[in-house]
Protein backbone atom coordinates (compact mmCIF):
# COMPACT_ATOMS: atom_id res chain seq x y z
CA UNK A 1 0.00 0.00 0.00
CA UNK A 2 1.42 3.39 -0.98
CA UNK A 3 2.01 5.99 1.71
CA UNK A 4 -0.67 8.25 0.26
CA UNK A 5 -3.22 5.40 0.03
CA UNK A 6 -5.33 5.60 3.17
CA UNK A 7 -7.00 2.26 2.50
CA UNK A 8 -10.41 3.85 2.89
CA UNK A 9 -13.66 2.29 1.96
CA UNK A 10 -15.98 1.02 1.24
CA UNK A 11 -18.60 2.99 3.15
CA UNK A 12 -21.17 0.43 4.33
CA UNK A 13 -24.63 1.67 5.33
CA UNK A 14 -28.10 0.25 5.85
CA UNK A 15 -30.72 1.32 3.27
CA UNK A 16 -32.84 3.29 5.77
CA UNK A 17 -29.86 5.33 7.00
CA UNK A 18 -28.69 5.91 3.43
CA UNK A 19 -32.11 7.16 2.32
CA UNK A 20 -32.39 9.48 5.34
CA UNK A 21 -28.86 10.76 4.74
CA UNK A 22 -29.65 11.56 1.12
CA UNK A 23 -32.74 13.53 2.20
CA UNK A 24 -30.61 15.46 4.69
CA UNK A 25 -28.07 16.24 1.98
CA UNK A 26 -30.92 17.74 -0.06
CA UNK A 27 -31.80 19.88 2.97
CA UNK A 28 -28.14 20.86 3.22
CA UNK A 29 -28.19 22.09 -0.39
CA UNK A 30 -31.27 24.13 0.50
CA UNK A 31 -29.19 25.93 3.16
CA UNK A 32 -30.61 24.24 6.26
CA UNK A 33 -27.23 23.24 7.75
CA UNK A 34 -24.92 20.31 7.13
CA UNK A 35 -26.44 16.85 6.78
CA UNK A 36 -24.41 15.48 9.68
CA UNK A 37 -25.33 18.31 12.05
CA UNK A 38 -29.01 17.95 11.15
CA UNK A 39 -28.77 14.19 11.89
CA UNK A 40 -26.91 14.86 15.13
CA UNK A 41 -29.59 17.34 16.22
CA UNK A 42 -32.31 14.80 15.45
CA UNK A 43 -30.46 12.14 17.48
CA UNK A 44 -30.13 14.54 20.40
CA UNK A 45 -33.82 15.46 20.25
CA UNK A 46 -34.77 11.77 20.26
CA UNK A 47 -32.48 11.05 23.22
CA UNK A 48 -33.94 13.97 25.16
CA UNK A 49 -37.47 12.68 24.40
CA UNK A 50 -36.53 9.19 25.63
CA UNK A 51 -36.81 7.70 22.13
CA UNK A 52 -33.86 5.30 22.18
CA UNK A 53 -34.73 3.68 18.83
CA UNK A 54 -34.99 7.07 17.15
CA UNK A 55 -31.75 8.20 18.75
CA UNK A 56 -29.98 5.05 17.53
CA UNK A 57 -31.31 5.53 14.00
CA UNK A 58 -30.32 9.20 13.75
CA UNK A 59 -26.92 8.42 15.26
CA UNK A 60 -26.43 5.87 12.46
CA UNK A 61 -27.45 8.53 9.91
CA UNK A 62 -25.04 10.98 11.55
CA UNK A 63 -22.19 8.45 11.34
CA UNK A 64 -22.95 7.76 7.68
CA UNK A 65 -23.18 11.43 6.67
CA UNK A 66 -20.05 12.32 8.65
CA UNK A 67 -18.16 9.44 7.01
CA UNK A 68 -19.24 10.69 3.57
CA UNK A 69 -17.73 14.06 4.43
CA UNK A 70 -14.43 12.45 5.43
CA UNK A 71 -13.69 9.98 2.62
CA UNK A 72 -12.50 10.58 -0.93
CA UNK A 73 -15.20 11.44 -3.45
CA UNK A 74 -14.71 8.17 -5.35
CA UNK A 75 -15.06 5.90 -2.31
CA UNK A 76 -17.53 3.09 -2.94
CA UNK A 77 -20.78 3.08 -0.96
CA UNK A 78 -22.36 -0.29 -0.24
CA UNK A 79 -26.03 -0.10 0.71
CA UNK A 80 -27.28 -3.03 2.76
CA UNK A 81 -30.87 -4.11 2.29
CA UNK A 82 -32.94 -5.55 5.15
CA UNK A 83 -31.19 -8.52 6.76
CA UNK A 84 -27.92 -8.16 4.86
CA UNK A 85 -24.51 -7.84 6.50
CA UNK A 86 -21.06 -7.02 5.15
CA UNK A 87 -18.00 -9.23 5.49
CA UNK A 88 -15.04 -6.83 5.62
CA UNK A 89 -12.46 -9.62 5.29
CA UNK A 90 -14.06 -11.10 2.17
CA UNK A 91 -15.26 -7.66 0.98
CA UNK A 92 -18.74 -8.85 0.08
CA UNK A 93 -22.37 -8.50 1.08
CA UNK A 94 -23.85 -11.50 2.89
CA UNK A 95 -27.51 -11.98 2.08
CA UNK A 96 -29.98 -13.51 4.57
CA UNK A 97 -29.79 -17.29 4.61
CA UNK A 98 -26.33 -17.35 3.06
CA UNK A 99 -23.25 -18.65 4.82
CA UNK A 100 -22.46 -16.51 7.89
CA UNK A 101 -19.78 -13.82 7.39
CA UNK A 102 -16.22 -14.41 8.51
CA UNK A 103 -16.07 -11.06 10.29
CA UNK A 104 -18.47 -8.34 11.35
CA UNK A 105 -17.46 -4.79 12.24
Amino acid sequence: MADDDLGEGPVVVRRAAYDAGMKLEAEEKAGKGTAFTIAEDKATACREAGDTAGAAFWTEVYQYTMTRECVDAGTETIILEEGETYDYDEEKVIRPGANPPQSLR
